[in-house]
């Protein structure tokens, strides 16, 4: 089993824990909202993503989230992403899958100021994954679409196996865990864990 080494003081990636958040194509913000473009809220650590100001309904057979938050910028498709406790609350059948394959996601409304949208592959639980530029990939000896370990410290602490690394151009090293396996280790975002290859 190697280590290896992003950062020379601490040899972690920092995590960032993902709550239940929704992707809009442009054409359903419009049905929605009746906007052209989303509002920018906050900037997230992935250079040109934010979170928006812009909130949705989520609904499910079971019952309903009242305040989604939206993420932007705009996508080609809609998706709705969800952990396995959100899809059991809502009573929706959703795939473990990357986020953008929607080819098996499960149906989903979602509901806005200016209209409701039926996703018949919109609902998903991302898969954990974790993102990096080409060069990080590099120099940490990992290809797009690798599966690897990561090793999370404290009293909750552990190692989680398959996690996919995805590489672009803009991107920078950042874990991402939902918020029922960030919950059962005990991390918050900020936190920081060891990508384990080997």
């Amino acid at each position: 089993m190697v280590l290896f080494r992003l950062h020379s003081m601490q040899n972690q990636i920092v995590l960032g824990v993902s709550n239940r958040h929704v992707h809009l194509s442009r054409e359903d913000l419009t049905t929605l909202f009746g906007l052209d473009a989303l509002t920018v809220y906050r900037r997230v650590r992935q250079p040109g993503e934010f979170a928006a100001e812009q909130f949705v309904k989520v609904h499910g057979p079971r019952t309903t989230f009242e305040k989604v938050r939206i993420m932007g910028p705009c996508r080609a498709k809609s998706q709705v992403e969800l952990s396995r406790t959100d899809c059991i609350q809502l009573g929706i059948d959703a795939p473990l899958t990357q986020s953008g394959h929607l080819q098996n996601a499960g149906p989903v409304e979602i509901e806005g100021p200016k209209g409701r949208v039926r996703l018949e592959h919109g609902a998903l639980v991302a898969a954990r994954h974790v993102h990096m530029g080409p060069g990080h990939a590099a120099e940490l000896g990992v290809a797009d679409q690798e599966l690897v370990k990561i090793r999370f410290g404290g009293q909750r602490g552990g190692v989680l196996d398959n996690f996919i690394i995805r590489v672009k151009d803009e991107w920078v090293p950042e874990i991402h865990l939902d918020t029922d396996e960030a919950n059962a280790l005990g991390l918050h975002s900020g936190d920081h864990g060891e990508l384990i290859k080997g």
